[in-house]
């Protein structure tokens, strides 16, 4: 988990001078800003400044930017500074920032915030002052990474409930970080067992996905497609998926049969499998296309 990275550097201070942190989550990034925010911008607001390049209002020249850098802090050691997006600068506008990166003022903290895999759009010879973060959480340690956050609101969950949440919620972050701030009603520390996640977190997912499922079972496209489309309105995709491979998987335990039509219920599970990936993927009418696929069988 390289969220352990950039956690050490902010206990150590972040003393270098300038943080590129990129990864794919936006969550994440979000995160490391407001951790960024509550660290330096209360006992410091007037050296502290947060600049984003996608938006028209903030957004300003990389000679600018420089400059900002470059003017001494008011009072204090060190002033900060946020840039966000930086995704949105062209090669040719990194470039012109080029010239603070070779030489970062020994006054100011840059933390650049870049949404993407791979930030190359600095020359590697303007990158040896810049220490690179990249968030990330693997689906290897999202059980570890759910238990931390729900520790933070004094709750355990048990393996079951983690099992049953990531089915659910699929691997978004920030969804699975929404999905426990629901339990998070009291100061008291408790247990959550996977009973209790789903009556809170399906709230009615589950029996929207019956319908669904009925409907596909009974071939009736029209059915298929009304209930899909109410559910849509409240429901994002990857939970869409969690509810209807959470159904699937307890019919098919109920039939009481594991021999019975595998190689229809792999086909599903594969689909099921192939429109996760989709919709990670910014995919458009990716459950509509797996609608028609599951009709097929």
């Amino acid at each position: 988990m390289s969220l352990r990275q950039f956690q050490q550097e902010g206990e150590k201070g972040f003393p270098s001078p300038v943080y590129l942190l990129y990864s794919t989550e936006s969550f994440l990034l979000y995160e490391a800003v407001s951790a960024l925010k509550a660290r330096f911008q209360d006992e410091a607001a007037f050296n502290f400044e947060s600049i984003d390049l996608a938006s028209s209002d903030e957004k300003l020249p990389a000679e600018k930017i420089a400059d900002i850098l470059n003017t001494l802090p008011f009072l204090a050691q060190r002033k900060t500074v946020v840039l966000r997006n930086v995704q949105k600068w062209t090669k040719k506008e990194a470039q012109k920032f080029g010239g603070y990166l070779k030489s970062p003022s020994p006054s100011s903290l840059l933390v650049m915030i870049f949404e993407g895999k791979s930030p190359d759009i600095f020359e590697p010879d303007l990158m040896k002052s810049v220490k690179s973060i990249a968030l990330s959480v693997s689906e290897r340690d999202l059980p570890a990474w759910i238990t931390e956050r729900a520790a933070k609101k004094k709750l355990t969950f048990t393996s079951q409930a983690i099992e049953s949440l990531i089915s659910f919620a699929g691997t978004d972050l920030g969804m699975l970080h929404a999905e426990i701030e629901k339990f998070s009603s009291g100061d008291s520390a408790r247990t959550v067992d996977a009973d209790e996640l789903r009556s809170v977190v399906y709230a009615g997912a589950e029996y929207g996905a019956f319908d669904l499922i009925d409907a596909l079972t009974k071939k009736d496209p029209h059915g298929v497609f009304r209930i899909y489309e109410n559910l849509s309105r409240s429901m994002e995709p990857q939970m869409l998926l969690g509810a209807l491979n959470w159904q699937y998987s307890n019919n098919y335990a109920r039939s009481g049969r594991p021999g019975m039509d595998k190689r229809k219920i792999n086909r599903i599970f594969s689909l099921l499998h192939e429109a996760d990936v989709a919709v990670k993927t910014s995919h458009s009418h990716v459950i509509e296309d797996l609608l028609v696929k599951l009709l097929k069988i």
